[in-house]
């Protein structure tokens, strides 16, 4: 997977400093580096005591401790961005370790780990009200990857992490994190721990016996405690059913025809279906600034006129879609805000190329306006109240959304590369 986070002030996620392993990654270059969930500036910068997890063969146990950080420090911290100390903030639990007989020299070891919130306020979401439809959840990713500390004899002994829910930039490239979807409740509250545990595997030589690793926490943290969030989905795995945190995928005429190519994902509309997008139920207010940002091409729009691609922010109360048309053939293809139809532009700017990837970005200023960006340049601004009305149907929640509606059906095809959103900030 190339999951792409890199921690900076913008969503809440906690980290707890655990472990590192070799987990296969593809390559991500052209992705924008922004964080899964990081929170944004206001806290001092803070030495981050790291989480370090001990796995001892012969006992059959799993321990984790708080180590020093020999002075270094991350902005933002203690804060949704990358948090430790274990027993202050946050607490590790887990069962006992279970061995497996070895297999090509090689064994692997599995504890079932669970999560204590021990901070004042909740994590898992941005909003101190009711749930909403989506939580943003929590991460625990490794830090650093699993050392060796103890052999029955001399070797060349590795530890790996091998199931890991996927690999995210949190404050390092490529490192494999566990997601657990849960609101966990402020300290000593009736729901302050994980819903339930989850696996955690290891694979080691079987001459090791013993072996460190050190972990951190990302979770989303409620208002006011932090004021900016971000999800980011980097296109490499399906979003309804293998991203973290998951999208809701909605289609016409047919089933949804989804697909990873070549490390992107690939909505091919060629077949039954007329229409396939993907929603996040998210706390956009009227007064909320937001911003949504993909970057997409046009594999065959059918050479239509027609708003087709899409990314959409809509509050409950006004509907901003940013859409891009294809009619590639005649130099006529357009980006802009599109009415209550979905296939006309209130306001449009020309666009070239776009049949490759381009980057397009919504941006929606509370009750101000609405504004697209195509590669980084402003292109069409439109008035909050010229939008169109709410085209919210699902019960009175907002929502994020992005996709891929059909102009000629059974005819047109696009890439995804990634696709990222913001709450509580209009700019990147």
């Amino acid at each position: 997977m190339k999951h792409r986070f890199t921690h900076r002030a913008s969503k809440t996620l906690a980290a707890l400093a655990l472990f590192g392993g070799l987990v296969a990654c593809g390559d991500a270059s052209s992705r924008v580096a922004i964080s899964p969930v990081a929170p944004l500036g206001g806290h001092p910068i803070t030495p981050v005591a790291h989480l370090r997890g001990t796995l001892d063969v012969a006992t059959g146990t799993l321990t984790f401790e708080p180590v020093s950080t020999s002075g270094s420090s991350v902005a933002g911290g203690p804060s949704a961005a990358i948090y430790g100390d274990q027993g202050l903030n946050v607490r590790i639990y887990n069962s006992a370790v279970v061995t497996s007989a070895p297999v090509a020299g090689k064994k692997t070891y599995t504890a079932n780990v669970g999560v204590r919130n021990l901070l004042g306020f909740r994590i898992g979401d941005e909003q101190n009200a009711a749930a909403p439809a989506d939580t943003l959840g929590f991460y625990i990713f490794v830090n650093a990857a699993p050392v060796v500390s103890g052999t029955s004899s001399p070797c060349s002994c590795t530890v790996t992490v091998k199931n890991a829910d996927g690999v995210l930039n949190f404050n390092a490239p490529n490192q494999p994190y566990w997601f657990w979807s849960d609101i966990l409740g402020a300290k000593n509250s009736a729901r302050d721990t994980t819903s339930a545990r989850k696996a955690w595997v290891f694979e080691a030589d079987t001459q090791v016996t013993r072996f460190n690793f050190d972990i951190l926490v990302s979770a989303a943290w409620a208002s006011p405690n932090e004021t900016v969030w971000s999800v980011n989905y980097p296109g490499d795995s399906l979003p309804d059913t293998q991203a973290e945190p998951r999208w809701h995928v909605t289609s016409t005429q047919g089933g949804p025809v989804e697909a990873i190519v070549a490390g992107n994902l690939q909505i091919n509309l060629k077949k039954t279906t007329d229409t396939l997008v993907y929603v996040r139920h998210d706390s956009v207010s009227t007064t909320t600034s937001a911003l949504v940002e993909g970057r997409f091409r046009l594999d065959d729009g059918g050479n239509s006129a027609l708003a087709q691609a899409a990314l959409a922010i809509d509050d409950n109360v006004r509907y901003a879609g940013l859409f891009v048309s294809d009619s590639s053939a005649s130099g006529r293809a357009r980006a802009g805000i599109v009415d209550a139809t979905g296939n006309t532009f209130v306001a449009s700017d020309t666009v070239a190329g776009v049949r490759n990837f381009r980057t397009y970005q919504l941006r929606k200023y509370g009750a101000d306006s609405a504004v697209v960006f195509v590669d980084n340049v402003r292109r069409v601004k439109v008035a909050y109240n010229l939008l169109p009305l709410t085209k919210n149907t699902l019960g009175g929640t907002s929502y994020i959304e992005f996709g891929f509606t059909s102009a000629n059906v059974r005819t047109t095809q696009m890439t995804w590369d990634y696709l990222l959103y913001k709450i509580g900030n209009a700019t990147p």
